[in-house]
């Protein structure tokens, strides 16, 4: 019994040779390899580091060889290592080494390129897919179309400009290299400049047919950002022969006379949004107590203003309205301001805060004392009659998250 193999360390020197001498980029070998990580990559772009990093696994013997399809080589693996790969931060490749013809051969880990049986996995890794061949592909790892998703497109176009917006989901390893993100937004902004999406008719009659001169791109990296609004960079193209060119921002810096802005807050945000969330539980109890006192107080005001259409009193709905100044301030002041609501409870405190704030500019106008009787009834009305649509649509969004 052979009490030391070569073979395993030899796969490993000739797949590191390829990184280092023949591409030239940084291999960094891990020296406890128990856990499925045998060695990271960092891609070097003429000579620079690039941030831009990948873990890889490496198999090596004829063993590996042994199930050939037409196209490629069977890999066959353990459900631990599968999930280990696929929750890593970075992006992970398997590579495995042919002795007899020294080649190595090489697949990127995703839930796409992967099948799961009942107790283990497997995936082909191409015959084509040579690692001393493979470097431009290996780039592209980090910058192609798999690593986002559109989540919206609008049209802000007016008189003077064809302008898109777009809204853009990025995956986390490749939001994370600024290099990665500089090499797919001017091909984005390219793909949008012919967007066919207009508003209305009326942008559509003025605008079909015609490029946009404006694009303003706007990227988040986790599904919560989006919803929340907190993006990690914000990009805006203006044609040089744009009239009304936009202005958005302070560009950190210009990529192909695209102006970029990297949002470095945004993490720290998050991480503050997650730490003072409401559990649901928490979020729905308090919710439910403020959408009351909104409903009572709404009721309330309903029937002082029905009085006041009948007897035209204004002291007395004016002494009504300011006798409930604790109530009114209840609505500024309630328990959902400790806190974030959970996500899928978003549109509900959504609709209680425009309710709350529908009904507390009620109080702000009866309290001015620049404004005469009839504008305080006037909006008073307008304010109750945009406050029902919420009131009567709340049943309608707390079933949407029980």
């Amino acid at each position: 019994m052979k009490l030391f193999d070569p073979l395993e360390r030899i796969g490993l020197h000739r797949s590191a040779l390829i990184f280092l001498e023949q591409f030239g980029w940084i291999e960094r070998e891990q020296p406890i390899s128990d856990v499925g990580i045998d060695m990271h990559v960092e891609i070097v772009n003429e000579g620079i580091p690039t941030g831009q990093i990948f873990a890889v696994q490496i198999k090596s013997g004829s063993s590996y060889f042994k199930e050939p399809t037409e196209t490629g080589y069977i890999y066959r693996g353990k459900n631990k290592h599968l999930e280990y790969w696929l929750s890593q931060s970075l992006p992970v490749i398997i590579l495995i080494y042919e002795p007899n013809f020294n080649s190595v051969f090489w697949q990127l880990v995703t839930p796409s390129n992967t099948v799961k049986t009942e107790k283990a996995w497997w995936m082909e890794i191409p015959k084509t897919q040579l690692l001393d061949r493979s470097k431009e592909d290996l780039k592209k790892i980090y910058h192609n179309p798999n690593h986002y998703v559109v989540m919206h497109v609008g049209d802000g176009s007016h008189a003077g400009a064809r302008r898109v917006e777009v809204s853009i989901l990025v995956e986390s390893t490749h939001a994370k290299s600024r290099l990665a993100m500089k090499k797919m937004i001017p091909e984005i902004i390219d793909n949008f400049k012919q967007s066919d999406y207009h508003r209305n008719s009326i942008t559509k009659e003025q605008f079909e047919g015609k490029e946009a001169e404006v694009v303003m791109l706007f990227f988040y990296d986790s599904i919560q950002q989006v919803n929340r609004g907190l993006t990690f960079c914000r990009a805006v193209w203006n044609d040089e022969n744009c009239k009304f060119k936009l202005d958005l921002f302070e560009a950190d810096e210009i990529v192909e006379q695209i102006e970029l802005k990297w949002d470095t807050h945004s993490d720290a945000i998050s991480k503050m949004i997650n730490e003072n969330e409401f559990s649901k539980g928490d979020y729905l109890d308090k919710a439910t107590e403020l959408f009351v006192s909104i409903k009572n107080l709404y009721n309330d005001l309903i029937s002082s203003f029905g009085r006041f259409e009948e007897n035209k009193d204004f002291n007395e709905i004016e002494g009504f309205i300011l006798s409930k100044e604790a109530e009114f301030e209840l609505l500024i002041s309630n328990p959902l301001e400790d806190g974030f609501p959970p996500l899928e409870c978003e549109e509900l405190d959504q609709l209680i805060r425009e309710a709350a704030a529908l009904v507390h500019n009620i109080w702000i106008v009866i309290s001015d004392p620049n404004q005469n009787e009839n504008n305080q009834i006037q909006q008073i009305g307008y304010y109750l009659k945009l406050v029902a649509p919420k009131i009567n649509h709340y049943d309608y969004e707390l079933k949407k998250v029980k």
